[in-house]
C-alpha cells in the first residue's frame, strides 16, 4: 500500500468555530472583523448611557447647589436682620439706663425720694428689657446647633410654670397684673428643659407687655393621649388678624410697643415657634383687637 500523507488546512486562527450543545462553554462566534465591529458598537452605547447618567447627576447637583445657595442666602439675610434689630434694641435700653442714672445722680440731693423713684423705675425696666433680650439671643444662638443642644427629659410642667410665674412677678407687679394658673401637679412632658423655660418666659412676658394695668394672665394646661396643650391667656390689647399672619415668620420680625411703652424685638415669638416645632408640637394664636390673646402650644407627653 502506498502510504500518502493527508494534509488538512487549519483555519482555526482565521475563524472561530461555532460549537453548539447543552454543555458547551463557547458562545456562537463571529469572524474576527465582525467581532471588533460589534464590540465598538457596544462600547459606544455604554459610553452614551454613562454620559447621560453623568448629565443627569450634574443637573441634580446644579439644582441642589441652587437650593443650598438660596437657603444660605436666606439664613445670612435673616441673621443679619436679627443682629441689626438686636444691636438697635440693645442700644435703646442702655441709653435709657444711662439717662436715668444721670438724672438720679443730678437730682439726688435736690429731690425727695418720691421724685427720684420714676427714674429708678426707668432704669429697672430698661435693665430687665436688656436682660430678656440677651437671654433670647443666647437661646437663638443655641437653636442654630440644636443637634448638640436638644436634650429631651421628663419636665414637670407644674413646677416649671410656678417658677416662671415667680420670675415674672416683678414685671407684672409694676403694672398691677395678676398671674394665675390652673395646671395640675404631676403633668409632665418629654422636652428640653431650657427650651420649655424659654417658651414660658417669652409668652408670659409678652402677655405682661400687652396687658393693661390691673389685667390678668392665666396659664392653663390639658392633655390628650400624646400631647399636652398649654395656653397663656391675657385680656390685653389683642393682635389684629393681619399681624397674626406675620408673627412667626423669621424674615419678617414684627414688634410693637407695649401698653406701658415697653420695647421688644419680636424675636421671642420666633424662638417659641422654633422650639415648639423642634419638639414636634404646634403653636397657634387666638386673638382679637381689644379683646386679649390666647397663645396655645403643644408638647409631647412624658410616657413611663
Amino acid at each position: 500500500m502506498n502510504n500518502k500523507k493527508l494534509h488538512v488546512k487549519d483555519n482555526s486562527k482565521s475563524a472561530n468555530i461555532i460549537t453548539y450543545g447543552k454543555n458547551s462553554n463557547l458562545k456562537p462566534a463571529v469572524f474576527a472583523g465582525e467581532k471588533n465591529i460589534g464590540s465598538g458598537i457596544f462600547n459606544e452605547k455604554l459610553l452614551s448611557l454613562r454620559l447621560n447618567e453623568l448629565e443627569n447627576v450634574n443637573s441634580q447637583l446644579k439644582i441642589l447647589l441652587e437650593e443650598r445657595t438660596a437657603k444660605l442666602a436666606e439664613v445670612v439675610a435673616t441673621n443679619a436682620k436679627f443682629l441689626s434689630i438686636l444691636a438697635h434694641d440693645l442700644r435703646s435700653p442702655f441709653q435709657s439706663i444711662v439717662v436715668a442714672l444721670d438724672l438720679i445722680q443730678d437730682s439726688y440731693y435736690d429731690k425727695d425720694e418720691i421724685e427720684i423713684e420714676p427714674y429708678i423705675q426707668m432704669a429697672t425696666n430698661s435693665a430687665n428689657t436688656t436682660l430678656r433680650l440677651l437671654e433670647n439671643l443666647l437661646s437663638w444662638t443655641s437653636l442654630q446647633n440644636t443637634e448638640k443642644n436638644f436634650n429631651p427629659v421628663k419636665v414637670d410642667l407644674y413646677q416649671v410654670i410656678l417658677a416662671e410665674i415667680e420670675n415674672s412677678n416683678p414685671a407684672a407687679t409694676q403694672k398691677l397684673i395678676t398671674l394665675n394658673h390652673s395646671v395640675s401637679p404631676g403633668l409632665s412632658v418629654s422636652a428640653d428643659l431650657q427650651m420649655v423655660k424659654t417658651i414660658f418666659r417669652n409668652l408670659i412676658n409678652n402677655a405682661i407687655k400687652y396687658s393693661f394695668i390691673g389685667g390678668e394672665i392665666i396659664v392653663s394646661a390639658s392633655a390628650d393621649k400624646k400631647f399636652a396643650q398649654i395656653t397663656v391667656q391675657d385680656n390685653g390689647i389683642g393682635i389684629s388678624h393681619n399681624a397674626q399672619k406675620e408673627l412667626f415668620k423669621k424674615n419678617e420680625v414684627h414688634s410693637t410697643r407695649g401698653t406701658n411703652n415697653e420695647n421688644g424685638t419680636g424675636l421671642g415669638l420666633i424662638l417659641c415657634n422654633d422650639f415648639v416645632n423642634k419638639h414636634g408640637g404646634k403653636i397657634l394664636i387666638e386673638s382679637e383687637t381689644g379683646k386679649g390673646s390666647k397663645f396655645k402650644f403643644t408638647l409631647p407627653l412624658y410616657i413611663n
